[in-house]
């Protein structure tokens, strides 16, 4: 069986000559994290922010392991989508990704995509939003201490 076709990028350079040259795919692959720069099927492209100083990925993986409480709750416990929505303000923020709810409040000014951002999915399902968005990320890892519970069925 023939492997599949590649189909190539019209605006990628030209192909590399040579026999060897045609087995090879164009570098990166089409609709890879390495073009994800540029809009995708007409996808908007990603916007990004400068963060405050000491506001990097590795500062909240600093904080997120220092011991400090950022959930605000003391027991992990069900919850309704009703009590998640009474939490939809920057200075008290909960989403819920895969019916696991976290308290994202101290995280705002962590996300590479502003505040504004994460607030669409403030005291919400946020699950299609971040999966349209950004779905390698591991959210399950970076927000583990930031756990209050799980939507109630």
């Amino acid at each position: 069986m023939d492997p599949p076709a590649i189909r190539e990028d019209p605006a990628a350079a030209p192909p590399a000559q040579g026999p060897a040259a045609a087995a090879l795919p164009s570098f990166p692959m089409l609709n890879s994290p390495q073009r994800l720069g540029a809009p995708v099927g007409g996808a908007p492209r990603r916007r990004k922010v400068n963060l405050k100083p000491g506001h990097s990925q590795m500062d909240w993986m600093r904080l997120a392991s220092s011991g400090e409480d950022l959930r605000g709750v003391s027991t992990l416990r069900p919850l309704t989508m009703d009590e998640v929505a009474r939490h939809n303000k920057r200075t008290d923020c909960w989403i819920v990704i895969r019916d696991k709810v976290y308290n994202v409040t101290r995280y705002l000014d962590f996300h590479p995509g502003g505040r504004g951002e994460l607030m669409r999915a403030a005291g919400k399902d946020g699950t299609k939003l971040f999966y349209d968005t950004h779905g390698w990320v591991n959210f399950e890892t970076m927000l583990a201490k930031c756990l209050v519970g799980f939507v109630a069925r």
